[in-house]
């Protein structure tokens, strides 16, 4: 009875909308399989045990990394989705020596291109730059701006590990590698968005193995995959995803609330059946209130998933195993225990060949999540559910959601006929434990524990009475203290006041460190820019100055050239000046010496001639002083003196020596301009 009572008392808590009646229907058979600690794994559940022990005939994959709880809140602060949940899973696991029965894998990263078949370039890009992120406080900014998103440097690489993992489970099963597998992962997938991260997902990690399947292993001949989503919550990325696509059937029952329960609005109602060629394959049964608990879910398996996946025949099955309706759940206010899960789970396993792939979504209580996931291992390696049963009745709002969605969804599936099966069979799913011996059987039990507990709880009264007075003196000291640490709540508000102020001091200066330091990073750029822009304009400027330097040498050589054969020619006219100066000179002696032999000749002829003081003396020195306009004016007289015969020979040496100094004149000018060229070439 002790036993009940705190576990009624945890469901309390949790969802108080959670009815006494709700609470009374739980069985104490199976408390102990709840309420079950470390201590008591050995013997409580020993028998459980026993019935999985020995080697397994299935090929069961488990993956499991410790990379994935790098991915936490960035201030330290515990939010229910913590790495903690995927370590108690496999401790639990190891516990019971599973692990050693399974094929364990590694993690696997997810590829660009298989993210990109469910999800935007802007989403995935965002998800990759969350490690690139220097601060803390630049991803909480993005953080900030989504839906129930926490951020921190392993986040990214966790995403990338989550979906990449569940793709390779998923492709070992359906290469026939592995029977089945579970893909302990996080963080969870289902209600990221194509676009969007949300409720603690950033990648849909099933829509991305579905996807994978269907698009990128053509050869593996999987025509048509059934998503599971046993999640408490709607899992209302998936549904988004492959809404209008026909080769995959999406079942999600979950927590509704009429649109009150997150992720609120009316996606998850059962109205949303699909859209064009995926009309009718989108399945919702939404829970109108908590309390839901394992004959809830089997009836819905029963009435409306069985039969529908009969008709539909799926090749594979991926089930986003969220283990949020569980009992204590603080988040999902159901009552789900782990031999529930398991009985689901076996009705599952009747199709597709066994092959089925759970990939781990929610689940906030450690306790639950460890039991719930180590009783959905037994089963894919058993290939039966554990030992335990379900006596509880589904509630009345349970048969109004079944009766509404048989009713809406008849006409895509004609196994779900429109008239509502007997109330008897939906008060006890399990038609061969309705029987009234069963009841009886039941109440007799009860009555035979009852006894056994009150016995108990008489030896329990006396050792309270006991502790009553110790608690008395205790209280005494109690309040003692009491007032001691009013006084330090005191102290502690003020320090509370005095944190807070200097909080905001801290957030001040943070903001104008950010803001400096964005001004900085600017000024970099700019100061970079500039040092660019210097720099290539003294590279043009050297390679301006090069070439000018290049073209002038250039020049100067191309001159100096042109001057080399100038000078050569300088030189060859000069030696033909020299040349034709000597040939002058002798032609000068020549003619002086010539004109000596006349001037004797003359002479001579004077003599003969009888000339007196009239005589005309030539010599050498009057013929190179005297100028040739001088010889012009000759006496008339002399002339008229002159015999013509005689005169004739004084013309002719006038012409020679007028024709050889005009000759002289004419060299030495020419010698004169060579000499003037050649000094100014030098």
């Amino acid at each position: 009875m002790l036993l009940k009572f705190e576990a009624s008392s945890e469901l309390r808590l949790v969802d108080p909308s959670v009815s006494l009646t709700v609470l009374r229907k739980i069985r104490l058979s199976h408390l102990p399989d709840m309420t079950m600690t470390s201590e008591s794994s050995g013997k409580k559940c020993g028998e459980g045990d026993r019935k999985v022990a020995g080697k397994s005939q299935r090929k069961v994959g488990l993956v499991y990394d410790e990379t994935m709880c790098k991915h936490d809140t960035p201030n330290g602060k515990v939010d229910v989705e913590c790495p903690d949940r995927i370590r108690v899973i496999w401790e639990k696991l190891q516990l019971a020596g599973v692990t050693q029965r399974c094929v364990v894998l590694g993690g696997s990263k997810a590829e660009d291109k298989h993210l990109k078949l469910v999800h935007t370039k802007k989403h995935v890009n965002l998800v990759k730059s969350i490690s690139t992120k220097k601060k803390d406080s630049r991803r909480n900014k993005i953080a900030s701006q989504l839906d129930s998103i926490y951020l921190n440097g392993g986040s990214s690489e966790a995403a990338y590990l989550a979906a990449g993992s569940v793709v390779k489970v998923t492709e070992k099963v359906a290469e026939g590698e592995l029977d089945c597998g579970f893909a302990i992962v996080r963080p969870p997938g289902h209600h990221a968005e194509s676009d969007e991260a949300m409720g603690f997902c950033l990648f849909n990690n099933v829509a991305v193995a579905a996807s994978f399947l269907l698009n990128e292993r053509p050869d593996l001949d999987v025509k048509k995959i059934l998503i599971v989503d046993w999640d408490i919550h709607h899992g209302n990325g998936t549904q988004k995803m492959f809404w209008k696509d026909s080769r995959v059937l999406i079942f999600s029952v979950h927590r509704h609330d009429h649109g009150s329960f997150y992720p609120f609005g009316d996606d998850g109602d059962f109205n949303m059946v699909g859209e064009g060629p995926g009309e009718g394959f989108n399945i919702n049964v939404p829970w109108e209130q908590g309390g839901c608990g394992d004959a809830d879910y089997l009836a819905v398996w029963n009435h409306i998933l069985i039969p529908v996946t009969k008709e539909f025949k799926p090749d594979i099955i991926l089930l986003s195993a969220g283990f949020d309706a569980a009992i204590g759940d603080p988040l999902g206010g159901c009552c789900v225990t782990p031999y529930g899960y398991s009985v689901m789970l076996k009705k599952l396993m009747e199709f597709a060949h066994g092959k089925i792939v759970l990939a781990l979504e929610g689940g906030y209580n450690l306790e639950s999540l460890g039991k719930s996931s180590l009783a959905c291992v037994q089963v894919l390696l058993e290939d039966k559910q554990i030992h335990g049963s379900s006596e509880t009745y589904p509630l009345e709002s349970t048969r109004r959601v079944i009766q509404a969605v048989r009713e809406r969804l008849c006409t895509y599936w004609p196994s779900l006929d429109a008239s509502m099966a007997s109330s008897e069979n939906l008060k006890n799913p399990s038609a061969e434990r309705n029987s009234a011996d069963a009841l009886l059987r039941e109440v007799e039990e009860l009555k035979s524990l009852m006894a056994a507990r009150d016995g108990e709880l008489e030896a329990r009264r006396k050792e309270l009475k006991a502790k009553n007075k110790e608690l008395e003196a205790n209280e005494k000291e109690l309040e003692a203290g009491l007032m001691l640490i009013r006084a330090r709540e005191d102290v502690i508000c003020g320090l509370h006041a005095k944190i807070e102020s200097l909080q905001q001091e801290r957030d001040e200066a943070v903001a104008k460190a950010e803001r400096i330091d964005k001004e900085l990073q600017e000024d970099r750029a700019r100061s970079q820019e500039f040092k660019e822009d210097t720099e290539f304009c003294l590279s043009t400027l050297r390679r301006e100055k090069e070439l000018a330097i290049m073209a002038k040498n250039k020049d100067l050589e191309a001159k100096e050239k042109e001057l080399e054969a100038r000078l050569m020619l300088v030189h060859a006219r000069e030696d033909k000046i020299h040349a034709k100066i000597e040939r002058l000179q002798q032609e000068r002696d020549e003619a002086v010496a010539k004109a000596e032999r006349i001037d004797k000749e003359l002479q001579e002829d004077r003599s003969r001639s009888r000339v007196g003081n009239g005589s005309f003396a030539f010599s050498q020195e009057f013929y190179e002083d005297m100028d040739l306009d001088e010889l012009e004016p000759l006496s008339p007289e002399f002339n008229e003196d002159m015999d013509s015969e005689e005169l004739e020979p004084f013309q002719v040496i006038k012409k020679n020596m007028e024709r050889s100094h005009k000759k002289f004149i004419k060299d030495m000018e020419c010698i004169k301009f060579i000499a003037s060229e050649r000094a100014r070439v030098l």
